[in-house]
């Protein structure tokens, strides 16, 4: 894992092509107009909320740093995932869902110019799970590396509490809901733990910088 000094110059070079980088995601799923605030915001509140997971389980400056990188650009992959499939709601259909799943491995074929080995690896296994069943390689456990394991129960998280069929009092219970019944299973157990000790201590809304 890259060492404090290396990461910023990684920072300097790569924030803002990332950021760059979620927004071609945004023009491209949802075009120019009619974004709502929760999905313009995904990306930033996912990198966020798995740098603040980072922190309480204890990793390095370095390691929290790319992780919040790899979280800014986890769907970048979405790009070349044709458009109607993407604004389609569900239900999908098998041939439509494998073309979604593809975006976990396109993501890491785009960021492989930018030689940033461990995000790149964040961002391929982010759909991964915990008891091998995931995408796109069928990792399990300790295999998923740890940056993809915690990217995963922060999208897990902030796409329930944004989705309108959760919205209300219930969202944040719904989601919470969620991480303990997948986890073990989709989940390191570990990691959401992790969460749930610092949803207890900062609250479940807290304020984003």
């Amino acid at each position: 894992m890259a060492g404090d000094a290396e990461l910023d110059p990684l920072r300097r070079a790569s924030a803002q092509t990332m950021q760059q980088l979620v927004d071609s995601i945004r023009a491209h799923a949802y075009g120019p107009k009619g974004i709502d605030a929760s999905t313009q915001g995904h990306s930033r509140a996912v990198a966020w909320l798995a740098m603040q997971i980072a922190t309480q389980a204890g990793l390095s400056p370095a390691e929290i740093e790319e992780i919040g990188l790899a979280g800014l650009v986890h769907d970048i992959g979405k790009i070349h995932v044709p458009q109607h499939v993407l604004r389609k709601p569900p239900p999908l259909t098998a041939e439509e869902f494998e073309i979604i799943k593809s975006h976990a491995a396109l993501g890491a074929e785009i960021l492989q110019p930018f030689n940033l080995k461990a995000i790149e690896c964040i961002v391929r296994h982010h759909h991964e799970r915990y008891d091998g069943k995931g995408y796109p390689d069928g990792l399990a456990g300790d295999k998923i590396p740890l940056g993809a394991r915690i990217v995963a129960v922060a999208e897990c998280y902030h796409r329930i509490i944004s989705d309108p069929r959760h919205q209300g009092t219930h969202a944040v219970e719904d989601a919470l809901a969620e991480l303990r019944r997948c986890s073990g299973t989709q989940f390191d157990p570990k990691i959401v733990t992790a969460f749930l000790n610092w949803v207890e201590t900062h609250g479940d809304r807290p304020e984003q910088p």
